[in-house]
C-alpha cells in the first residue's frame, strides 16, 4: 500500500494487505510447496529470490520499489504482467532463477524517461549483489528532481 503525505511524499507500507487481498484477489497468488506456508503473495511484485527460496532483504525490496515505481509511471492503469497468467509469471521467475535470459522485464512505461526505466532495470537484476540500494535509488532522484516544487494548491 501506498500512503501519500501532505507534501506529497509517498511512504510503501504493509497496512492493510489483509484488506488488499480481499479487494484485489488477482494480485495474490497462493503459491504452495515444501515448507511454504499457503498464503496469497503479490508475486508479481516480488524478487526471484522471495518467490522461490522465501528470501526477504533490502535488496528484495529494491526490486518490488522498482515495480511500484513502473505503476506509478503507468498511472497504475496496467497490473504488472498484466498479460502472464499467475503460472506463467512463475515460470518467468523461474527463468530469472536459471539465468537461462528467457526471462521478461516489465516495458517501458508511456513517457517514461529512458534514465528512470534504465534505474528499473537496476533494481531488477538477477544478481541482488548488481542491485542499488535504496540510498543509491533516493541519491538518482533526488539528481533528477532538482529544482522541481510541486504546486502546493494540488
Amino acid at each position: 500500500s501506498c500512503l501519500v503525505g501532505p507534501q506529497l511524499e509517498i511512504k510503501i507500507c504493509t497496512l492493510g494487505t489483509v484488506i488488499n487481498r480481499i479487494a484485489y484477489p488477482a494480485d495474490y497468488c497462493h503459491l504452495e510447496g515444501a515448507g511454504r506456508q499457503s498464503q496469497p503473495m503479490p508475486i508479481r511484485w516480488m524478487a526471484w529470490e522471495s518467490v522461490l527460496m522465501g528470501k526477504f532483504t533490502s535488496k528484495s525490496d529494491v526490486w518490488s520499489f522498482a515495480v511500484t515505481l513502473w505503476e506509478i509511471l503507468t498511472f497504475a492503469r496496467e497490473q504488472p504482467f498484466e498479460n502472464l497468467s499467475d503460472d506463467k509469471v512463475i515460470e518467468n521467475i523461474g527463468h530469472m532463477y536459471q539465468d537461462n535470459k528467457k526471462h521478461i522485464l516489465l516495458p517501458i512505461p508511456v513517457g517514461c524517461p529512458r534514465e528512470i526505466y534504465d534505474l528499473m532495470c537496476e533494481c531488477w537484476q538477477r544478481n541482488e549483489a548488481s542491485r542499488p540500494n535504496f540510498r543509491e535509488i533516493h541519491l538518482f532522484l533526488q539528481r533528477k528532481n532538482l529544482g522541481y516544487k510541486p504546486n502546493a494548491s494540488l
